[in-house]
């Protein structure tokens, strides 16, 4: 396997996730609609992240969005098991393709790769309408669903169960996005609201987007969904052959870009996140992003919070280094624009001359100025201090992975100190 630079390496992934019951939720006795999944094993790796509709109509979503990560993951798989069957899969040599029903070319929709992965989706699809039919024809209405949803869309659910041809789609609705790698190929695929997030090395520097389509369908409280009719031609994908991988992918609800944003505070939050991985492992760092979500819906968005994330561990500790330096570049960047405009307002609290000699409203455009360019010191003294937490982070991990060596001196030191110490103990 090649990394883009002619070097043969093995892919050695691993992953993470979590998602929590949001703030707003935990306040009303809301379940948690959010459901996550992340496995790297046996040369495969997934992350799944599916985010159940808040709407009271879909007041089983929560276990629609279960029901679909479990049925997707080993769809997936079994997906896998097909295409590679052959010493070639499907995807072998394939260039990075997007893919979205209305920029479709006639040569995408009529390629292999295209008619396996709608094998997929319809399949995913196809399972989850059993599933949640199954499951509403033999559970009942909860007391929470009897306290709390309203009569209209139980009258409609309990009709729906007197009709033998009856579905329940929109009762269990939910988003859908998949991340999947293998040693030759990854594709990912959504439905629905969320981030997939790539970080990719080009170039020997960082780089973040997202490589799935964006749906513009996805507004602020709109959004196309697994329950809709045409759902299979809602999904939209992205897929690549070797020789170009990415060292982490990451995926999350809308509860989480609702509180970061669409840009570098969200890749900036994903950043920090591999760098925690490479700082404390895999285990730690799941539980620091456990206890970390709730923390970030309360302040934030106070909707309920999903992460999913596959890497690369072959070099993870060099790419801290890259990750930081990205980080860097990005601060850097805000402190130029910061400069500027203070070197702006300066200018122009400077051409208002002797305060004395102003009238009434040129004293109080003055007062605006000055107030402005306080605030813009406050944004530089912040930027200052998280280089100073850049530079101090990288300090204490440099040291963590490459102890400075003592000398002679201080070793024969420090062995007759702790011979000290143990004649006090006896």
């Amino acid at each position: 396997m090649t990394n883009g630079t002619n070097k043969f390496y093995v892919i050695l992934m691993d992953s993470i996730y979590s998602f929590c019951e949001g703030e707003s939720h935990r306040l009303c006795n809301k379940p948690c609609q959010d459901y996550a999944y992340a496995d790297s094993s046996e040369g495969l790796s997934m992350a799944i992240v599916s985010d159940g509709h808040g709407g009271e109509r879909y007041f089983r979503s929560d276990i629609g969005s279960k029901f679909i990560v479990n049925i997707a993951k080993e769809a997936i798989r079994s997906f896998v098991e097909t295409v590679t069957k052959e010493r070639q899969s499907v995807f072998h040599g394939e260039p990075f393709t997007q893919y979205t029903k209305e920029s479709a070319t006639d040569s995408q929709i009529n390629s292999i790769s295209h008619k396996m992965l709608t094998w997929l989706f319809s399949s995913i699809i196809s399972q989850w309408n059993v599933a949640v039919a199954k499951h509403a024809r033999e559970n009942d209405l909860t007391e929470w669903e009897l306290s709390n949803v309203d009569q209209k869309y139980k009258d409609e659910f309990l009709d729906m169960r007197n009709n033998p041809e009856a579905t329940f789609e929109k009762t269990y609705g939910c988003t859908l996005m998949a991340y999947v790698q293998t040693q030759t190929f990854w594709f990912a695929f959504h439905i629905g609201d969320g981030k997939l997030v790539r970080m990719s090395i080009v170039n020997n520097k960082i780089e973040f987007d997202q490589p799935v389509p964006w749906d513009n369908r996805c507004f602020l409280n709109k959004t196309t969904s697994i329950c809709d009719s045409n759902a299979l031609e809602e999904f939209r994908y992205c897929y690549q052959g070797a020789d170009s991988f990415p060292i982490a992918v990451f995926l999350g609800s809308d509860g989480l870009d609702d509180s970061y944003g669409d840009g570098n505070q969200l890749y900036n939050f994903y950043a920090n996140l591999y760098k925690q991985i490479a700082k404390s492992g895999r285990k730690e760092a799941q539980n620091v992003l456990k206890r970390a979500l709730p923390k970030i819906s309360k302040i934030a968005s106070k909707d309920d919070m999903s992460v999913a994330c596959v890497y690369d561990d072959l070099n993870i500790n060099e790419n801290f280094y890259l990750v930081t330096a990205y980080q860097r570049e990005i601060l850097a960047d805000k402190m130029t624009l910061l400069l500027d405009e203070n070197q702006k307002l300066d200018e122009k609290i400077n051409s208002f001359g002797l305060e004395e000699t102003l009238n009434n409203k040129e004293r109080i455009d003055l007062q605006y100025a000055k107030n402005d360019c306080d605030k813009v010191d406050k944004k530089i003294k912040r930027v200052k201090a998280k280089l100073k937490e850049l530079e101090n982070e990288e300090y204490a991990f440099n040291n963590k992975n490459h102890p400075p060596k003592q000398s002679t001196k201080t070793r024969v030191k420090n062995s007759r100190t702790l011979a000290k110490l143990k004649k006090i103990k006896k």
